[in-house]
């Protein structure tokens, strides 16, 4: 598909199967106005570099999702089947000592981000003009399936003995409203319809869809992995300039959202049907389960996509020339 809206790198689009990878970029963006265009010897020998190595950060990414992991598996499954076989604690309080540790450890991180964001100093906020209470796309899709799991948590809970069934289906429905928004921005994406409410990160009202991937991508690591406003610039340049690296990024939400999806709406329709304990331990341990697959398969074809970037695109700047 091709898109008429403008390449801020001003490489106009071709009808030719191995340039027109994806929709066209976002622009008219407004480029960052102390961002210079690289020289044309620069732009050939490969596409616009992303200041961030994440094999510097490798302890700490381990260590924070070893923490999720912790929380959003561990501690529910270990939690209740422990306490259940090995003491005589009620079932309502049980699941009160559940509920008050779920949510501590990724909700400090968003409420982290959050301070980070709101800071003075725009070091982590999206370009062009973001307000400082405005957020990021990351912390505005992620605080309603925060509050609906929460609530649901404490609704299941209540009640004695607690609805063991429901308390089974609340990361199913967490990663469902994630993955159905994902969906909308790549439908929104694919048809080139322009954000006409709010932004998404660094695309402005006006500017066609991105897919949620690219939001996704810029905002944790320019927010919480530090690259500040420095990769913002860099992973929008990169984004205008290589149909390759957008098609990448629109393949890696379809996976994502498809899987995601069906893998949300079979746990939660197992949770009514299969026998509660075993329901309860799938619908929070497969989530996780789910996750680090998926982490892993991004990765390796995150690494092969940019791999074939580099080697074609010498050849992809000759043929949109």
């Amino acid at each position: 598909m091709t898109s008429n809206t403008t390449n801020t790198n001003n490489n106009p689009s071709s009808t030719q199967e191995n340039v027109t990878l994806s929709s066209a970029p976002t622009s008219p963006s407004m480029p960052p106005k102390n961002e210079a265009e690289p020289p044309d010897d620069v732009a050939v020998r490969g596409p616009p570099p992303l200041p961030y190595n994440l094999r510097e950060h490798k302890l700490m990414i381990f260590l924070f999702w070893m923490l999720i992991l912790t929380e959003c598996t561990l501690i529910p499954i270990i939690f209740y089947f422990c306490i259940a076989n090995l003491t005589e604690m009620r079932p309502g309080a049980m699941f009160a000592i559940i509920t008050a540790m779920f949510g501590f450890i990724s909700g400090g991180e968003y409420g982290l981000r959050g301070l980070r964001l709101a800071m003075k100093k725009d070091t982590y906020r999206p370009l062009f003009g973001a307000g400082r209470w405005s957020f990021d796309t990351v912390h505005l899709v992620l605080g309603q399936p925060y509050f609906v799991m929460t609530a649901l948590m404490i609704g299941f809970s209540i009640p004695d003995p607690p609805i063991m069934r429901g308390l089974s289906i609340i990361m199913p429905v967490g990663i469902l409203m994630v993955t159905i928004y994902m969906m909308w921005t790549g439908i929104a994406h694919h048809f080139g319809w322009h954000l006409r409410h709010h932004r998404l990160s660094s695309h402005v009202v006006g500017q066609v869809y991105p897919p949620l991937t690219f939001c996704i991508m810029e905002d944790i690591t320019a927010c919480d992995g530090g690259g500040g406003k420095e990769y913002r610039e860099a992973a929008l340049k990169r984004y205008n300039a290589s149909p390759r690296f957008r098609r990448m990024l629109v393949e890696m939400l379809w996976g994502w959202a498809i899987t995601g999806s069906v893998l949300s709406i079979v746990l939660i329709i197992l949770a009514w049907i299969l026998p509660v304990e075993i329901a309860y331990a799938l619908g929070w341990a497969v989530p996780s389960v789910w996750g680090a697959i998926g982490a892993w398969v991004t990765i390796k074809w995150g690494q092969r996509s940019i791999r074939i970037e580099n080697e074609n695109w010498d050849k992809d700047q000759k043929v949109g020339a």
